[in-house]
């Protein structure tokens, strides 16, 4: 899996670095928008990675799917 995000579209809601920490944060420096911490992260982060993408309100968060990744 391939995590990245499209900054133009964050609205610094927090759900994502909530909901997946180890792969996402909202930096107070930057006004709380979202940064990737982990674009290919392990396959242990991926629920919360996909859970993620489903509870952003801005679909800033992208998931590349690789094969066997179910």
């Amino acid at each position: 899996m391939r995590v990245t995000i499209d900054p133009t579209t964050c609205i610094a809601s927090g759900n994502c670095s909530q909901t997946a920490p180890r792969v996402f944060a909202n930096r107070e420096a930057d006004g709380g928008f979202v940064s990737v911490i982990d674009e290919n992260p392990p396959e242990s982060e991926w629920p919360s990675a996909r859970e993620a993408e489903g509870l952003c309100p801005s679909a800033t968060i992208h998931l590349e799917e690789s094969e066997g990744s179910e």
